[in-house]
């Protein structure tokens, strides 16, 4: 059952969850709608236009923000003890001592990406990089976003290359980009053998209502969790696999 099936409504009896976003662009507002969709109390806002407007301090902040401004976040996780759905990509290259000092402190989901198709097009990526065959593929990653996204190859791509290559595949994909066309992005990965045979696993997002519902039902469950670092894939594993209830019934603090 795909994550944005699950209800952002509360938990075993709890009190309704109130969160914090961080950001004003696509995913701010589209997180905004969800909450207003799913009747989630939005306790906080932060925008680098007009600052923080807090009401009351959340029970979990979601930052979909940019890297710039994750220091400000980082101290409030921490001045304030908030759980923290991290949604900014490319956020290790700049403050990966910072994400891990919050980590230690208060449970931290990393999740750039939201897609729990993406998620799935990445373990197909494992599973042929686990099928041996005669001849070796040559291997591309194609990553398309709309004209406005920065010339420079996503973080989704470059983790669906790494998933290849860390399952074992070889040689190493090769990186390509495109802008333009619509809403909102694209990947694919195409194993070519030879000149008779190839496979392409191919992902596309058109909206990011689905993507801003994931978001709530993961975090909705996230202050279960007791501190530390939880990749997105982790929790997708889970699910696909478990129930999340029975799983955090389990890792939660006794």
């Amino acid at each position: 059952m795909p994550p944005d099936a699950a209800a952002a409504a509360p938990l075993h009896g709890d009190p309704p969850l109130t969160v914090g976003i961080v950001g004003a662009g696509r995913l701010g507002g589209a997180l905004l709608r969800a909450c207003a969709d799913a009747g989630v109390p939005v306790s906080l806002r932060a925008r680098a236009s007009t600052g923080w407007t807090v009401e009351s301090v959340p029970d979990i902040l979601i930052d979909a923000g940019a890297p710039g401004g994750f220091p400000e976040v980082a101290a409030y996780c921490l001045q304030r003890g908030v759980p923290l759905l991290e949604c900014v990509s490319h956020l290790r290259e700049r403050h990966s001592a910072l994400l891990d000092e919050v980590a230690a402190a208060v449970p931290v989901l990393e999740a750039a990406n939201l897609s729990f198709g993406s998620y799935l097009q990445r373990r197909l990526a494992g599973l042929v990089a686990g099928v041996h065959h005669f001849t070796a593929p040559h291997v591309d990653v194609l990553d398309r976003h709309p004209a406005r996204k920065a010339a420079r190859v996503s973080a989704t791509a470059e983790r669906l290359a790494t998933a290849w290559t860390d399952g074992g595949g070889r040689p190493e994909a090769e990186l390509g980009l495109r802008r333009g066309g619509p809403e909102v992005s694209e990947h694919s990965i195409t194993w070519t053998w030879g000149a008779d045979e190839a496979l392409t696993v191919h992902h596309q997002v058109t909206s990011l209502r689905s993507v801003a519902r994931t978001a709530l039902a993961l975090a909705q469950r996230l202050p279960r969790h007791p501190p530390g670092l939880i990749a997105v894939d982790d929790f997708f594993h889970t699910l696909a696999t478990s129930s999340l209830d029975d799983h955090f019934t389990r890792e939660a603090p006794r």
